[in-house]
């Protein structure tokens, strides 16, 4: 798209709870979030959910977990969380009947979590699209097999954006599918 059209990015990074705000405050035209409902002025397309897994290194899983993951010894564990405003985390605990404080890192860099889970620091949620060579490797191991959690992300645009962004838009939703 940038190619094509000539043109380049700013790129934003902030949690997909929480993308909304930056166009609230017209910082952005366009952000993927977790949130479907659109700001006024602006709308909104499912793009499609991204699983993500808790993953960990072996020697993590066997130093704070025991070698198999309870729900209590995962809570007693350090975590590694993207930002302040990230409740991946704790939604995950959630799901597993827990709740309450939990000791973490703050990350918010996607490369720097998964070097962080590699060098046996904590447990952390994962795009599981991020990982694959990871996992088969065995350089990081699921902490529960079979319990991931699917994150829906949704694109939010301004409806009066211009012909360029309308264009961003549908080459977005075009390749959001690839994947």
């Amino acid at each position: 798209f940038c190619t094509a059209h000539g043109v380049v990015l700013d790129h934003v990074l902030e949690d997909q709870d929480v993308g909304l705000k930056r166009m609230r405050a017209g910082e952005v035209a366009a952000c993927v979030c977790a949130v479907e409902r659109p700001l006024a002025g602006a709308r909104s397309q499912f793009l499609g959910a991204m699983r993500y897994r808790a993953l960990a290194s072996p020697r993590f899983v066997a130093r704070h977990l025991g070698g198999g993951a309870s729900a209590e010894a995962l809570l007693r564990a350090p975590a590694i969380v993207f930002g302040p405003d990230d409740q991946l985390q704790h939604r995950y605990l959630a799901s597993l009947g827990l709740s309450g404080a939990f000791s973490h890192h703050l990350c918010p860099s996607s490369e720097g979590f998964v070097r962080l889970l590699q060098s046996d620091l904590g447990w952390g949620l994962v795009p599981e699209l991020q990982v694959s060579s990871e996992l088969a490797s065995g350089a990081l191991v699921d902490v529960f097999q079979g319990m991931p959690i699917d994150v829906p992300l949704y694109w939010h645009h301004w409806r009066n954006g211009g012909d360029l962004l309308a264009e961003l838009t549908r080459q977005l939703v075009r390749s959001a599918r690839q994947w």
